[in-house]
């Protein structure tokens, strides 16, 4: 059974009580996810920034403003895809994770993709990637490449703070970007072909009551 709104609020209550790992010492709060628990597309970062820490929401500093606008070019609106990370708790100085951290945290990831049973993940820089397709290769060698596992689809992109810090990637990430959109076309096309079901993997227009309890 598709799981509801109330079960993935009270998967981001225990995170935001989660004390398993010493990031819960240095976090002013954790950062469970954001967006409907409808969609069809996810997007997995690697760790709050100081903002995220700040507000208690994914993707809120520059580096979320980017992946709207990137996400925007391509017709998609960010309240449609939910958004989290591998960390749920920000690394002190925005370090790498540490592989202990990453394992103390990952069964919440898992249980996100589990309720949220989404056909496209976007996979946000190298540290997501490691942890959701290991062993597939490098970020430099995969990004914008489709990856697909069973009846999921994964899209390896550059982390969009990645693309702040170096200017020659931001064209690079656009492109990609605009592969996700045909991506998701054809997606749609496929489950339509195999399942004969019309629901689309593209977003229609958000339930802003489901989404409010998200703010």
């Amino acid at each position: 059974m598709p799981a509801t709104t109330e079960e993935l609020l009270e998967l981001h209550t225990r995170i935001r009580a989660c004390v398993v790992c010493p990031l819960h010492i240095t976090r002013t709060q954790a950062v469970p996810g954001y967006g409907p628990v409808t969609a069809r597309i996810m997007a997995v970062g690697e760790a709050p920034g100081e903002t995220e820490d700040r507000e208690g929401r994914p993707f809120v500093g520059a580096a979320g403003k980017l992946l709207t606008e990137l996400l925007e070019s391509v017709g998609l609106n960010r309240r449609d895809i939910y958004i989290t990370n591998v960390l749920k708790c920000r690394p002190p100085g925005n370090r790498d994770p540490e592989q202990s951290e990453v394992e103390a945290c990952s069964h919440f990831l898992d249980e996100q993709i589990e309720m949220l049973h989404p056909e496209v993940i976007l996979v946000l820089g190298r540290h997501a990637l490691a942890r959701l397709l290991p062993g597939a290769g490098s970020i430099t060698r995969l990004h914008g490449e489709r990856v697909r596992r069973g009846d999921r689809v994964y899209v390896p992109l550059y982390h969009p703070a990645a693309a702040l810090y170096n200017a020659s990637l931001l064209g690079t990430l656009r492109d990609d970007m605009a592969r996700v959109r045909s991506y998701l076309e054809e997606e749609e096309a496929r489950r339509i072909e195999v399942r004969g079901t019309p629901v689309p993997v593209l977003p229609e227009a958000a339930n802003i009551d489901q989404l409010a309890l998200f703010e």
